[in-house]
């Protein structure tokens, strides 16, 4: 073989090496943050609708509720696709907040530039219409942007998509290579950021006073825990978060519902232990007094980034 056609085949070698780690931290954090999502549900559902083209979720009133945490609908799910899109409806940037460490240890030592994106998607499988409790309603699209992870191989610059919560889309596949992910979804790239951007912006968020304090502050603090176990589990086991990359398929698969059933474990143990009772009548207290400044100081405080 010549040195050309060597060097061709090596990058290929690589690339593909990289693709099967990339897809398997997409497959360890999308069922992470769904797991995540549902042991830290907190909106209630009055109604679901399921529609080719749509899923139309009414919503109960947030500040009826007694406590800030609630089970699951479980009652009102359809499918698999549907649950998936209840979980991550209207939550674009927040996976890559509290999934952050998580992606950072299992990304170790690979040779690639990972970037956050915000998108816009120019076409989708289906949107969510959203039917507010105080009238109104609101479309997941075509209207807002959407947040992805963008990976570049440092030496033959192949590019990979991990999206998290495009389930709210109808797009249920996490990985993709660039390519594929820009044509299915027309997807044109509004802005980039550096990795970790996002978790410093909710950071910020979380110490505004109201519902933020709670949807990112108190939410901050279970993935705070999440991730700690997560930790705690590699070192238990001598191992390293980016180790299950490059096992063979059935171990591979056998290690990450370990994970998983480890990291779920974990924050339903300490939900159990903490309620937030206080923090939430507190943030209660605060939007009666001040309807709609929180949301107003989130948008001040988002523009800033």
């Amino acid at each position: 073989m010549d040195w050309p056609t060597h060097k061709t085949v090596c990058k290929a070698a690589q690339d593909n090496r990289l693709q099967s780690c990339l897809a398997h931290v997409a497959d360890i954090v999308q069922y992470a943050y769904y797991e995540f999502r549902e042991n830290t549900w907190e909106t209630p559902i009055i109604k679901i609708e399921d529609r080719d083209g749509a899923l139309v979720i009414t919503d109960g009133v947030m500040l009826d509720k007694t406590k800030y945490f609630i089970s699951f609908p479980h009652h009102l799910v359809t499918s698999e696709r549907t649950k998936a899109a209840m979980l991550c409806a209207w939550m674009c940037n927040e996976p890559l907040a509290f999934m952050h460490d998580l992606l950072t240890d299992l990304l170790k030592g690979l040779e690639i530039r990972v970037e956050e994106v915000c998108l816009g998607l120019g076409r989708i499988l289906r949107k969510i219409t959203y039917h507010s409790p105080h009238g109104g309603s609101d479309d997941n699209w075509p209207n807002y942007f959407h947040e992805a992870l963008r990976s570049t191989s440092l030496s033959s610059k192949k590019q990979w998509a991990i999206d998290v919560s495009g389930a709210q889309y109808g797009i249920t596949t996490a990985f993709w290579t660039w390519e594929a992910y820009v044509n299915a979804y027309n997807v044109t790239v509004k802005r980039t950021q550096a990795f970790r951007y996002t978790k410093t912006m909710i950071n910020d968020l979380s110490r505004i006073r109201g519902n933020p304090s709670m949807s990112y502050g108190v939410v901050g603090v279970v993935a705070e825990k999440m991730n700690e176990a997560s930790k705690k589990w590699a070192t238990d086991r001598n191992i390293s978060l980016s180790d299950l990359l490059n096992m063979v398929e059935d171990d591979f698969r056998q290690t990450k519902n370990e994970l998983l059933q480890t990291l779920s474990d974990a924050v339903r143990d300490f939900l159990r232990a903490h309620k937030f009772d206080k923090e939430f009548q507190a943030a209660k207290t605060y939007e009666y007094k001040n309807p709609g400044l929180s949301a107003r100081r989130c948008m001040e405080a988002s523009a800033k980034y």
